[in-house]
């Protein structure tokens, strides 16, 4: 009070107030002595907490409300499409989801081609192979009868040989697309000389030419690719015997190697029975064949095409055919 005014502070450990003091001697000698009690901060902090949280959890219950009605109201024409997919045509809700649906329309349009493809396969796969199943049995039975003639049953274990290879030959092509569907094909790519490899197959196919009287001849140079041999081998393979099975005998058969146009082409072409302009976009379908009752008669399986079409796509390539009825077949890849 040495100056005219003072104030102090005491603390209530008790009740946790706080009391402030203040004094002011007045001209006329007098003081002037004002007190207030204040509450501490954590006391006003406490008193205002319910209602602090009172009001985070209703803006919160309103926020969780306000989305759950907006995403129902954006979700239902997604939806709407969604449960339209199989209509012919299809409209977006909105403009932004125009690619989006586009996109899902396509996959599911995939999904259901391959769900197909696998139900006509294994349709496909049953009747291959019950075919030949019933004909070995029906042969068995007659052979192992004691009425059959002995000059018949020559007949009867050659037709049972002949059904059972025919049997092999359609379980290894099942077996080798099945590889081909699930097989890793990135690490086992190498750099080959494909001149060499349809050398080499083409003499491994020679014995089954000459039974038909079929001239196989190769042209062209060495030419270096990148790909699986195994699998070219079997893509020649498939081709060439093809193009013997389905030849004229005396026929011939040539096997090009050449690179043109920065494509590296393999080319079989032949002069054979030839296919129908409208059979050309189905010839590579599985169990598909032109000519079944000759197909069947030459031991074809109806995959050979199809392993073909499948070895192309794993090496990134193409593939063309040109067939006329009764003049020949040509079949190139390029790589």
């Amino acid at each position: 009070m040495e100056t005219g005014s003072g104030e102090i502070e005491r603390q209530s450990d008790t009740m946790g107030l706080k009391d402030y003091y203040y004094a002011l001697r007045l001209n006329d000698g007098r003081i002037l002595r004002i007190a207030q009690e204040v509450d501490a901060v954590w006391v006003v902090f406490a008193s205002g907490l319910p209602l602090c949280l009172g009001l985070i959890l209703l803006i919160s219950f309103v926020c969780v409300l306000a989305s759950r009605i907006l995403t129902r109201q954006l979700m239902k024409p997604i939806e709407d499409v969604a449960g339209k997919l199989n209509d012919d045509f299809v409209d977006s809700p909105y403009p932004e989801l125009y690619p989006f649906i586009s996109k899902i329309r396509k996959q599911h349009e995939e999904v259901l081609a391959a769900a197909k493809m696998r139900q006509d396969f294994s349709a496909n796969v049953s009747h291959e192979l019950k075919t030949p199943l019933t004909a070995i049995s029906g042969y068995a039975q007659l052979l192992g009868s004691d009425d059959t003639p002995a000059e018949k049953r020559k007949h009867f274990a050659d037709e049972i040989d002949k059904n059972a290879n025919r049997l092999l030959a359609l379980i290894e092509d099942i077996i080798k697309l099945s590889e081909l569907d699930s097989d890793d094909n990135d690490e086992q790519f190498e750099t080959v000389d494909l001149y060499e490899l349809a050398a080499e197959e083409l003499d491994s196919l020679s014995m089954a030419a000459s039974q038909r009287n079929i001239d196989i001849t190769l042209s062209g140079a060495s030419t270096s690719v990148r790909c699986r041999p195994d699998l070219i081998r079997e893509l020649i393979d498939n081709l060439v015997q093809n193009s013997i099975r389905y030849g004229n005998d005396g026929g011939h058969v040539t096997v090009s190697v050449l690179e043109e146009y920065g494509y590296k082409k393999l080319i079989v072409e032949d002069d054979g029975i030839g296919i129908p302009a409208d059979d050309l976009d189905r010839v590579f379908e599985r169990f598909y064949r032109v000519d079944k009752s000759r197909s069947k008669a030459s031991g074809g399986t109806g995959l050979g095409l199809a392993i073909v079409k499948h070895i192309v796509e794993i090496h990134d390539a193409k593939i063309q055919i040109e067939s006329e009825l009764g003049v020949g077949t040509k079949v190139t890849v390029m790589m």
